[in-house]
């Protein structure tokens, strides 16, 4: 049984890692989402949330804060406890969002100073600020994609 849990945490540690490299065509086709949607409901451990979150550069708070839990819930979970589905869901976000960031910025931790960098395309908001609601990762997305393209606002 241990060893279930070690290979548990091993797949969700792979998903939720920010690698340079671009995900491959089957992947970003949607055969990927089937994955993401049944990770959500199963619920990742806490210890692949600890992970990302460092590679992120977040602390407690900001990853809590993001994720809608208090501080003191999340530390209360054991590191290999499952989190509920709508927290599973935004850190997997969280995830594609910091991917899709090194992907167009060439390097993850340009794109974590861009994220703490107040913008006009975000009203003089650091974009981190907006990752608290669906519409501000959506947002970002967009600002992501027009950058891509050569279009700045």
């Amino acid at each position: 049984m241990k060893h279930s849990k070690s290979n548990r945490y091993q797949e969700q540690e792979q998903t939720l890692l920010i690698v340079s490299e671009p995900p491959t065509a089957a992947y970003v086709a949607g055969s990927g989402y089937f994955e993401f949607i049944q990770l959500s409901r199963s619920g990742i451990i806490k210890k692949a949330l600890l992970n990302l979150s460092r590679q992120l550069s977040f602390t407690l708070s900001e990853i809590a804060h993001v994720l809608h839990i208090s501080e003191r819930t999340l530390q209360r979970y054991a590191d290999d406890a499952k989190l509920s589905a709508d927290t599973s869901e935004r850190a997997i976000l969280l995830s594609q969002l910091y991917q899709r960031g090194t992907e167009v910025f060439g390097d993850l931790e340009n794109f974590k100073e861009w994220m703490r960098t107040p913008l006009p395309a975000f009203n003089y908001q650091h974009p981190i600020s907006l990752l608290d609601t669906t519409f501000g990762f959506q947002l970002i997305q967009d600002e992501l994609g027009r950058i891509e393209h050569g279009l700045f606002a």
